[in-house]
């Protein structure tokens, strides 16, 4: 006993309760020591003052249990009591696990019983586990649902247009930023490359960057091989390889090239070249299919009474080439079909030739206008426009005709001009006596005497001492006498040297 009262002595207090707080540590659980039981005599006798109290159970951690502890100790009074305590508590056999508390001092009468729980520690750090881990899953179920509303995969735009492109960054809010790019491979506006990798989040609103075909350069220079040397079939894959989409491979019928063989090439602009072909010019390379057969089986219906355009209406439908010869007549209307070379019901096949005869209406004879004579040639055929007139000629008898404008017998229709010139001989050019004439009349004499009349008369003049007044005629070469239609003539015109003063009177002569 005396022991036991020595561990609370002022001196081994602090020391005591070091080595309590250890031996706590060290257990992971306290253990209870089973104590006697006490009879039910004794018992019973302590039960009715138990009775009397209010018993309140309070569970405290092991923490606060040793700060109170603690205070008892630092208080004199409170350790004194903690000893009485303890002592009757051994005497009435109590379990050791249950302290009373004598509360003398307290305003409530009250009995408290304090029991450890070893297990709180472990417990609260439980909860706290669980709290925080349950706060993670929330926060990460929240960050999921953000994420995954503000944010999309990528799709793999491989072989996609540009337009598939944009209707899906219509979808998900986001802008396209397309760069063009020339490419043999890729299509037009297929995409080549694109920034962010298919699979890949990609968040709501942002601008995605992609690489679009603009398929082949336009301005790219293709040297054009001997098409003479290429086979048909070798042209097309050369147009292939080379995306030459403006090279056009025509096939044609020829009676002269083989079936498969190169006929020519023709370019859109002159200016361009086998060596200097751009993708973008527009070239023809033509190819034969050989001679073109046809089978005769197009009917030649009647065309007695039709048009000019019902005949060509059928022969553009049957591609028959159809050649038209005009032809005057007194029973067909004009512009009807006189007469067909093919007979009605006959077989043609496509492309065969034919001719048929169009009338032009009553036709007109033009008449040989030398059985006329100048006076009555105007009006010798009517319905005919003549118009004569008289020429000089060396070799014709004067009122002979000398030329018609429309040979005599010709036929002219409706369409044809009925304008007739009629030129009539005037005979051989006759010069008479020009003496007396003025220098300044000869131009007007000349012409309107010969070169009017179809003669190329031409002269010259000269001066010589006269006693006629000045410039006057006073010699020809020829007068009064035939002449060629291309004489050459000279006039002699006085200086006046010897001529009296125009209106002076001679000597020995009065006026009258």
């Amino acid at each position: 006993m005396s022991d036991f009262l020595s561990n609370f002595s002022n001196d081994n207090y602090k020391d005591t309760m070091s080595k309590k707080k250890k031996v706590t540590e060290n257990k992971k659980e306290p253990e209870v020591k089973k104590e006697p039981q006490v009879e039910k005599t004794e018992l019973s006798e302590v039960e009715p003052t138990l009775k009397k109290r209010k018993r309140k159970r309070k569970y405290v951690s092991q923490e606060q249990f040793e700060a109170r502890e603690e205070e008892r100790f630092d208080n004199p009074q409170l350790v004194e009591t903690h000893i009485d305590q303890s002592l009757e508590d051994i005497l009435t056999s109590t379990p050791i696990t249950e302290t009373r508390l004598n509360t003398e001092n307290s305003p409530s009468d009250e009995l408290h019983e304090i029991e450890i729980d070893p297990e709180y520690q472990k417990k609260q750090r439980t909860k706290k586990i669980v709290i925080g881990v349950t706060s993670a899953i929330v926060l990460l179920v929240g960050y999921f649902i953000y994420y995954n509303s503000t944010h999309v995969k990528m799709p793999n735009f491989d072989g996609k247009t540009i337009v598939d492109v944009r209707k899906w960054a219509n979808e998900n809010r986001m802008e396209v930023d397309a760069k063009p790019s020339f490419s043999l491979k890729e299509a037009t506006n297929n995409i080549m490359k694109q920034e962010v990798a298919s699979g890949k989040n990609v968040k709501k609103g942002s601008t995605l960057k992609f690489t679009v075909s603009e398929g082949p350069d336009p301005e790219e220079v293709i040297k054009l091989p001997d098409f003479k040397k290429l086979s048909q079939g070798e042209s097309e894959q050369f147009i292939e390889k080379n995306k030459a989409e403006n090279l056009n491979l025509i096939t044609e019928y020829s009676d002269k090239v083989e079936k498969g063989k190169f006929i020519r090439i023709e370019f859109n602009d002159k200016e361009v070249t086998a060596d200097i072909y751009r993708r973008r010019d527009l070239a023809n390379v033509y190819y034969s299919k050989g001679k073109e057969v046809f089978e005769k089986n197009i009917s030649v219906p009647n065309f007695s009474g039709k048009t000019k355009s019902d005949v060509q209406e059928w022969a553009d439908k049957n591609s028959i080439s159809v050649k038209y010869e005009d032809e005057d007549s007194e029973k067909i209307e004009e512009g009807k079909v006189i007469s067909q070379s093919i007979e009605k019901n006959k077989k043609l096949a496509k492309h065969d030739k034919m001719s048929v005869k169009i009338s032009v209406g009553k036709a007109i004879i033009v008449p040989n206008y030398g059985d006329y004579s100048v006076e009555t040639a105007g009006a010798a055929v009517e319905g005919m426009e003549a118009s004569v007139q008289q020429l000089f000629s060396d070799s014709v008898p004067f009122g002979k005709i000398i030329s018609q404008s429309v040979p005599a017998g010709t036929k002219l229709t409706g369409k044809d001009s009925k304008a007739v010139k009629l030129v009539y001989s005037a005979g051989q050019p006759y010069i008479k006596s020009y003496f007396g004439q003025l220098e300044g009349d000869l131009p007007k004499l000349i012409y309107e005497d010969f070169n009017s009349k179809g003669a190329n008369i031409t002269y010259d003049i000269y001066y010589i001492d006269s006693d006629q007044e000045k410039g006057t005629i006073v010699k020809m070469s020829v007068y009064n006498q035939y002449i060629p239609s291309n004489t050459y003539l000279t006039f002699g015109i006085s200086n006046g040297a010897n001529a009296d003063q125009p209106g002076k009177v001679e000597r020995g002569k009065s006026e009258d």
